[in-house]
């Protein structure tokens, strides 16, 4: 936990953010202000969102981590919140009906990014999770076998 908080705030620092814009950013990550408050996921999130950005300014260095794209359906389901759980459900659904032909995490992630403009369903914050979902529907509506 400690690791994660003070990454997180030399990030900031990196980052230059007001005191202001970090708690929006985090508000929009987590629904919460403060890093004490979140669980050690949302700290990884807090903290991967912010390498990122550091990262695409060049404020800091490319570290290894994990992959954005989880290795399978199972693996990105064991880390996902209920909202990003009803997306993968979705996707699959698509995938079943033959309206997507590949329903692997890439391809996901791929429309994801084309559609909310984030690099990774689990970057996605809740706004955005939402909308993901409501264009899944709706997807299904257009084109599923029965409608």
């Amino acid at each position: 936990m400690a690791n994660h908080i003070a990454a997180i705030h030399v990030l900031k620092s990196k980052l230059q953010l007001s005191d202001d814009d970090y708690r929006a950013l985090l508000r929009g990550l987590t629904q919460k202000t403060s890093t004490k408050e979140m669980s050690d996921r949302e700290r990884q999130k807090v903290r991967d969102h912010m390498q990122g950005l550091g990262e695409r300014m060049g404020v800091v260095k490319a570290v290894p981590r994990r992959s954005a794209a989880p290795r399978s359906f199972a693996a990105a389901k064991a880390e996902a919140s209920p909202r990003e759980r009803k997306v993968w459900a979705l996707w699959n659904q698509l995938g079943r009906d033959g309206l997507v032909h590949n329903t692997s995490a890439t391809a996901l992630n791929a429309w994801v990014e084309r559609t909310v403009h984030v690099s990774a369903l689990r970057f996605a914050n809740q706004a955005q999770l939402d909308a993901l979902i409501e264009a899944l529907k709706a997807w299904l509506q257009r084109g599923g076998p029965h409608g």
